[in-house]
């Protein structure tokens, strides 16, 4: 099991510099555990992709859904969570 923040979460859904090191991560492990708010921080990221004008908010609405979908279904949440437990 490895535990993520939601940026390495963000990296799957934007198309990025670390997008490969993520889907190589979800590979390697594909069993993943992250904080309860991963879902509120995942909105946060794509409001400044939004502000940047990087994506539209049409698009961000669409990465809500099939994310949450997929990543609840291989995420556990883990409510007693450790920032220190946290990779990058």
């Amino acid at each position: 099991m490895i535990v993520v923040d939601s940026n390495v979460m963000a990296y799957l859904y934007l198309p990025g510099e670390h997008t490969a090191a993520a889907e190589a991560l979800l590979e390697r492990d594909p069993d993943w555990a992250a904080p309860i708010l991963w879902r509120s921080e995942f909105r946060s990221i794509l409001a400044g992709y939004i502000r940047r004008k990087d994506i539209s908010f049409e698009q961000a609405v669409s990465l809500c859904g099939p994310s949450r979908i997929a990543l609840s279904r291989s995420l556990r949440a883990n409510v007693n969570h450790n920032p220190r437990q946290t990779a990058a």
